[in-house]
C-alpha cells in the first residue's frame, strides 16, 4: 500500500493509478466492474522501432534508485492547500517579470465569499506587496460541489531576489497559507547558468517514490521544474469511486508542494490529463462532462499563455536566463493529433482549442521566429510525446520537426515512453553521431525522460 504524507487521506485510487485502460475496453470493463470480478490488465510494452535504435546515444543513460517516499508534512493543515508557482509576465527584454501563485480551497466553502489574495515581501513576515485577483479567473470550480482553484499574478518583481509570501483570504489570517519563499531569475541573463529538473509521467504511488525522493534530495541543485505531462494519472481509477479523480490529483499536488510552492513548476499536457475515463465518469454525465477535454488540468494550473499568445495551459512559452523555452501541445490541434483522431471517443472527445484549424502551428512558428538568439542563444522545446523512439512518433514528427529544424531548436524534450533515451542530432529519421555545431546543423537532439 502506498505510503501517504502526513495529513493526506489515503484513497484507493492512489494505489491503482498505474492501471492503464484503453478506451476500446470500456464496455468490457464496465461489465466486469458491475460483476465485481478481479481484473489483471496486461499491457504490452511498446517495441522500440528499428529506426529509433539507430538514433540512440546510450552514453547518457541514467538510473534513479527506488527508495522510500519523502515523509514530509506537505499539507498546511488549514483552508489553503496545494500551493503552486509558475513564471508570469514578460517585459520588452523578454524577461519574466513575476510569478503566478495558485492554490486550492475546500469544496464546502462558498467560493464567492473567499478572496484571492497574495501578501509578499523581501523579509520573512513583512509583506509590503498585496495583490488581489477579483476577476472571473480569480477562482475556478469545474466540478459541481468541487474545490475551488485560485490564481493571482504578481508582476514587477526584482531580479535575483528572494520573496516571502502567503496566499488566501487576508480578511482573516487563519484563512491564509503558511509562509513560503522563492527566488526570482538572476539579473544578468548573459552570464546565467542554471539547472532545471525535467521529467514526465510521474503519478502518485509507490512507483513514483524514487523520482520524488531524488527531487527532494537534489532540491538545492535546480532552479525550477518542468513536468512534461502525465502528471498525476488521476483518470486511471477504473471503477465506481466518484472521489478518486479529484483525490488522486489532490494527493499528488500535496506530495509535491515542497517544490511547487517554492520554485516555478511548469507543466504541459499529456494524454493522462485529457479526461476521467473511470467507470463512474463514463456512466455519470455530470462527472463525464465536467472532467473532459483537459478541464481539470487547465483549471488547476496557470501557465503564461496570455503573455505569449498561447492558449490556456495547452501551449505557451517563456524565457529564463540565456534560453527560450517552448511548451508544446503534442496531444491536440495539429494534423493527425492523437487526442483528436487516434484516441477520440464519442463520449470523451477532446482538443479543438484552435480558433482556426492551423492556429496552433501558426503560433508555434511565430513564437520560434520571434526569439532573439543574440540575447537567448539556446532554444529548447518540449512536448509530452517523442518525435522518435516509439511506433506512433511519425505523426508528431511530420507536424513539427521541420519547424524545429527551420528555427534551429537545440533540444526537444519529451516523456510518454517510460524510459530515458537520448538521440544524436536527428532529422527525418537520420542522425549524425556527434554533438559539434556542424553535427547539429539542421538537426535536433531529442531526449525522452518519461516514467518514474
Amino acid at each position: 500500500e502506498t505510503s501517504q504524507p502526513p495529513g493526506v487521506r489515503p484513497r484507493p485510487a492512489a494505489r491503482m493509478h498505474r492501471l492503464i485502460m484503453s478506451r476500446s475496453w470500456v464496455v468490457i470493463l464496465a461489465l466486469v466492474a458491475i460483476l465485481h470480478v478481479n481484473v489483471v490488465v496486461v499491457v504490452r510494452a511498446a517495441r522500440l522501432p528499428s529506426q529509433g535504435k539507430q538514433l540512440l546515444d546510450n552514453n547518457f543513460a541514467a538510473v534513479v534508485p527506488q527508495v522510500d517516499v519523502v515523509d514530509d508534512d506537505v499539507r498546511d493543515g488549514g483552508i489553503v492547500s496545494l500551493v503552486r508557482l509558475a513564471f508570469a509576465g514578460i517585459n520588452d527584454q523578454g524577461r519574466s517579470t513575476g510569478v503566478s501563485i495558485s492554490w486550492s480551497t475546500p469544496a464546502n466553502m462558498d467560493p464567492g465569499a473567499f478572496k484571492s489574495v497574495v501578501l509578499m515581501g523581501t523579509e520573512p513576515g513583512n509583506y509590503s506587496i498585496r495583490h488581489e485577483n477579483t476577476g472571473e479567473k480569480s477562482q475556478v470550480t469545474y466540478l459541481p460541489g468541487g474545490s475551488a482553484h485560485h490564481h493571482v499574478v504578481v508582476l514587477d518583481l526584482l531580479p535575483g531576489t528572494r520573496y516571502y509570501y502567503k496566499c488566501g483570504d487576508d480578511s482573516d489570517m487563519t484563512l491564509m497559507s503558511k509562509e513560503f519563499s522563492f527566488v526570482t531569475e538572476p539579473e544578468d541573463i548573459s552570464k546565467t547558468s542554471f539547472t532545471v529538473a525535467v521529467w514526465g509521467d510521474m503519478g502518485q504511488g509507490e512507483c513514483s517514490n524514487g523520482t520524488r525522493t531524488q527531487l527532494a534530495k537534489k532540491y538545492g541543485e535546480y532552479d525550477w521544474a518542468w513536468h512534461l505531462g502525465d502528471i498525476a494519472y488521476q483518470g486511471d481509477w477504473l471503477f465506481f469511486d466518484k472521489a478518486a479523480y479529484e483525490g488522486v490529483l489532490d494527493d499528488y499536488m500535496a506530495s509535491m508542494e515542497f517544490i511547487t510552492a517554492t520554485k516555478p513548476y511548469m507543466v504541459l499536457p499529456g494524454n493522462h490529463e485529457v479526461d476521467c475515463h473511470s467507470m463512474f465518469c463514463i456512466l455519470d454525465s455530470t462527472y463525464r462532462n465536467a472532467l473532459r477535454n483537459f478541464t481539470a488540468y487547465n483549471a488547476r494550473w496557470r501557465m503564461p499563455s496570455e503573455e505569449t499568445g498561447g492558449v490556456m495551459n495547452m501551449w505557451y512559452s517563456f524565457n529564463y536566463g540565456p534560453a527560450h523555452f517552448v511548451s508544446m501541445d503534442a496531444e491536440t490541434d495539429f494534423p493527425g493529433a492523437y487526442e483528436n483522431v487516434h484516441d477520440e471517443f464519442f463520449l470523451l472527445d477532446s482538443g479543438h482549442f484552435n480558433p482556426t484549424p492551423n492556429a496552433y502551428l501558426e503560433w508555434l512558428e511565430r513564437d520560434l521566429r520571434g526569439v532573439n538568439r543574440t540575447q537567448r542563444p539556446w532554444l529548447i522545446a518540449a512536448g509530452h510525446r517523442p518525435m522518435y523512439l516509439y511506433e506512433n512518433a511519425t505523426v508528431l514528427r511530420a507536424a513539427v520537426e521541420d519547424l524545429l529544424v527551420k528555427y534551429d531548436v537545440d533540444l526537444y524534450l519529451s516523456g510518454h515512453i517510460h524510459r530515458y533515451y537520448r538521440t544524436y542530432p536527428a532529422r527525418d529519421g537520420q542522425c549524425v553521431k556527434g554533438y559539434t555545431a556542424e553535427d547539429r546543423e539542421g538537426r535536433v537532439v531529442n531526449i525522452v525522460t518519461g516514467g518514474p
